[in-house]
């Protein structure tokens, strides 16, 4: 029980956090929207972001940081800070390497995407890489944190970030192309601040102490072989939105924008919801998995599949019965016209359908990392990815056609994941958690037909309507039928 009360507890911290990013990270985007619109622009931000997105999401983005974990799981009380700064120092130092290569082929990556302002494009990717060196470190710092159950100051991080951002392309607005170097140079002084700086002082809050440790060989080598799977492969839920980038750059102008901003609304409640409990629950799962308690382990996981499922399928029914409505009220303004509003919302409505697998994914990777599995998620990520590509690159000729291709991947991903975790001999999807996900299945169903058939409301009264009646069918359903794992009214 204590294991919960606290587990609810930094849930509840990183959901606020979160939530507080996520909505500076919306106002950005609205602002990004009014300030430089649907144009080639704001697809050079985009296109800038693809190498230093994909080297973050390689590393920092907590995939080469969320191997730490379990990793310092296993450590003495004596020896995990020497050996903590011995990793932080000596991948700290491979990356800063990495990122001036990196830097140095600036030009050629240009010509390699197809811009066509090659200084205009320089001049945003140069502040974007380098800001990678500020998310990898605290990302890093943050995991040390997260193992002491410490979640407040990395969850200032992203707050800090986003209104750097914001303050950066304000004082730069006054023309579509100096917001987006305003933006570039938000990106790299708000990681250095929020990412970088204030995790050095929560990592030294959690217990750190920076001694001069001389990097080890050893440890880097072992560290690095371990997060091998990690560094090797890319699971389709991070790499879908590089993908597109690349394929958008041979699409019409514009096309990258139109995806990027729908994409941004539909993973609001994923990063608010389903990361914080990702998140939240992984030292706790790393814990229980160590002490190999895992009946407790496997119905914590059951659980958080079962909540998310649930409130991921709320959500998706919401988005895709407002879709024209929250775009129009979000983006709407400036430089983004009515036009854009029907483009993007058509997107946004495919994408919306995503929610459910990129919230239950949070929980089924971290699953597999515990176990310290890496190769599974990724190779088959890999593999999903490669297909996808190949469809991608035959298939897609717009903003819809990518949509429908990376959700249906998704979900054979997540749906292979699923089908494929297990701790010792026995399934996490067993009989009571799969009739749990179709009564799941059946409620949203059915909330979803109530919208379709009966409610023919529009703009601001359809979405309260949606948010009060979604709430009360849920209630009620958990009330009239028999759920295993999600039970609001009372604690077993």
């Amino acid at each position: 029980m204590q294991n919960y009360k606290k587990l609810i507890g930094s849930i509840t911290i990183i959901t606020f956090s979160y939530a507080a990013s996520r909505v500076l990270g919306f106002f950005r985007e609205i602002l990004l929207a009014n300030w430089a619109g649907v144009s080639e622009a704001t697809d050079t931000l985009d296109l800038a972001f693809i190498i230093p997105d994909f080297l973050f999401y390689l590393s920092a983005g907590g995939y080469l940081a969320i191997t730490l974990i379990p990793i310092m799981s296993e450590k003495k009380k004596s020896e995990l800070n020497n050996y903590f700064l011995s990793i932080l120092y000596g991948i700290s130092l491979i990356f800063i390497i990495l990122s001036l290569i990196t830097y140095s082929f600036r030009f050629q990556f240009a010509e390699l995407l197809g811009v066509t302002s090659l200084d205009f494009f320089v001049e945003v990717f140069t502040p974007i890489i380098f800001s990678q060196v500020f998310f990898f470190i605290g990302a890093i710092l943050m995991s040390y944190q997260y193992f002491h159950d410490n979640f407040k100051y990395a969850a200032i991080a992203p707050v800090v970030y986003n209104s750097t951002i914001i303050f950066f392309g304000w004082i730069n607005s006054s023309t579509p192309e100096g917001t987006i170097k305003g933006f570039a140079i938000g990106t790299l002084i708000g990681s250095a601040l929020g990412h970088f700086l204030i995790q050095i002082y929560g990592a030294k809050k959690s217990g750190l102490s920076f001694d001069l440790v001389s990097p080890k060989f050893i440890h880097i080598k072992d560290y690095i072989t371990i997060s091998l799977p990690l560094i090797l492969g890319q699971s389709i839920a991070v790499v879908d939105e590089q993908l597109f980038r690349v394929f958008g750059s041979f699409l019409a102008a514009g096309s990258i924008a139109t995806f990027r901003y729908a994409r941004r609304i539909a993973l609001l409640p994923v990063g608010i919801i389903a990361q914080a409990v990702g998140v939240a629950s992984y030292p706790l799962l790393s814990r229980l998995f160590q002490k190999n308690e895992i009946d407790e382990l496997l119905k914590l996981i059951k659980k958080q599949l079962s909540y998310l499922f649930l409130i991921g399928g709320a959500l998706m029914v919401i988005a895709i019965t407002n879709a024209e409505y929250l775009i129009e009220v979000i983006y709407e303004r400036g430089a983004f016209t009515i036009d854009d509003t029907i483009r993007v919302s058509a997107v946004f409505i495919i994408i919306s359908l995503a929610i459910v697998p990129w919230s239950i994914n949070q929980v089924l990777t971290r699953s597999y990392y515990v176990q310290q599995k890496f190769w599974f998620p990724v190779i088959t990520g890999s593999f999903i990815t490669m297909i996808s590509s190949v469809v991608l690159f035959n298939a897609a000729r717009d903003a819809k056609a990518y949509a429908w291709i990376i959700i249906i991947s998704l979900y054979i991903y997540c749906a292979t994941l699923l089908l494929s975790l297990r701790f010792n001999s026995e399934r996490v999807l067993s009989k009571e958690l799969l009739f749990e996900f179709i009564k799941i299945l059946f409620v949203i169903s059915f909330v979803f037909l109530i919208f379709e058939i009966i409610i023919t409301l529009t703009g601001i009264a359809n979405l309260i309507v949606s948010l009060i009646l979604t709430v009360v069918i849920i209630f009620v359903s958990l009330s009239l039928l028999n759920f295993e794992y999600i039970n609001i009214a009372k604690r077993r």
